[in-house]
């Protein structure tokens, strides 16, 4: 009965140990097979990134087009006028 349990135990344990080595070797290979598509993605990706922030860049230094002084002064009279009207009623 103890003899059994042993020999199941071992059994198992093979079992295992093949199984986790090819797991190990399916992963080592296809680390292999892919390194070479692997390095054409990271290198796409890293590409894709400097366009984003050159975009980001570009987008930050382009000179805003802000309306001229006067036209800010007469704004801010149109916003006093329709607050006092509205405050008047």
């Amino acid at each position: 009965m103890i003899n059994d349990g042993l020999i199941l135990l071992a059994v198992g344990m093979v079992v295992v140990f093949l199984f986790l080595l090819l797991v190990t070797l399916l992963i080592k290979s296809m680390s292999f097979l892919l390194r070479d598509y692997a390095a054409r993605e990271h290198k796409e990706l890293l590409e894709a990134e400097a366009e984003k922030r050159r975009k980001k860049n570009a987008k930050k230094n382009k000179p805003s087009i802000s309306a001229p002084a006067e036209d800010s002064g007469r704004l801010t009279a149109v916003i006093s006028a329709a607050v006092h009207a509205h405050t008047s009623r």
